[in-house]
């Protein structure tokens, strides 16, 4: 492997390692919107002392990052790989819109899913 090659692939993991920590961050973001929208509106839920509050916005941020972060960076991953496959013949200068849009109703999506999960969860402990 060359000097290049190294460089390249050096630059890649430092890109990689910054979209995965981003990709947890949103993930991080999504679940307290989530469960703090929840745990506000439910009454009898919101106990001051109690051990809800500890799952919910110690171990629930925690199990977000590892689970919906690396959805997100997977997905992103493969919407982009996916994407310039089938339009860099056609479309290249299209690419980086239908990215971004696609990748974008993704998020929404699974902003929605991690809403639900957290909605489930607070059943599970009531």
């Amino acid at each position: 492997m060359t000097k290049i090659d190294k460089n390249a692939k050096l630059k890649q993991e430092i890109q990689d390692f910054k979209v995965r920590k981003n990709a947890r961050i949103i993930a991080v973001l999504f679940w307290f919107a989530s469960s703090l929208y929840i745990y506000s509106t439910d009454v009898g839920f919101s106990d001051v002392y109690s051990w809800k509050p500890f799952v919910f916005f110690i171990l629930g941020p925690i199990f977000s990052a590892i689970v919906f972060g690396n959805i997100i960076f997977y997905s992103q991953k493969l919407i982009e790989k996916s994407l310039i496959k089938l339009l860099e013949n056609s479309k290249p200068q299209a690419i980086p819109v239908f990215v971004i849009v696609i990748f974008f109703c993704f998020l929404i999506g699974l902003f929605l899913v991690i809403f639900e999960f957290a909605k489930i969860l607070q059943i599970i402990l009531h």
